[in-house]
């Protein structure tokens, strides 16, 4: 019979077990174990969730991006909100939207090859290719842009 004590485990005549559970090297090895795998994962967690996000890969042409002037610009004004595309130098695009013509309260910019007299555009957030599409066409004698997939 064990009686537990300060000292650890103790039989009742009063002799004191060899060692304590969390003392053992085999506990302590598995624990250590289980511990770095569970340092492991959440490491690769972070590293996927950054490595995926659309803002990663923008942070990288931001400056690029930020300072190429607009080459051509297309509006479509509705009640509410008006969308906006630009084409900038640089091969870079941008679709936002503005509230009552103000501030941009989505935003969402690419970078485009012109393949013939087709933009194939390549968003950095894949929201912006689900709204508009992969692919443009601009009517340049009606001063129009046609997005589609």
């Amino acid at each position: 019979m064990f009686v537990s004590s300060s000292k650890g485990l103790q039989r009742k005549n009063g002799n004191h077990l060899s060692s304590n559970i969390l003392n053992t090297p085999t506990f302590a090895c598995i624990y250590s174990q289980i511990t770095f795998m569970k340092y492991i994962i959440i490491l690769v967690t972070t590293g996927m969730f950054f490595s995926c996000s659309p803002t990663q890969s923008f942070n990288r042409d931001k400056a690029a991006f930020e300072a190429s002037k607009v080459t051509n610009s297309f509006v479509s004004v509705a009640d509410m909100n008006d969308s906006h595309f630009e084409i900038r130098e640089n091969n870079f695009f941008e679709f936002y939207r503005s509230l009552f013509d103000s501030v941009k309260n989505t935003r969402y910019p690419g970078k485009y090859t012109l393949v013939g007299d087709t933009l194939h555009l390549k968003f950095y957030d894949k929201k912006g290719k689900n709204i508009l599409g992969n692919k443009a066409l601009i009517m340049n004698k009606n001063e129009e842009i046609i997005f589609f997939k």
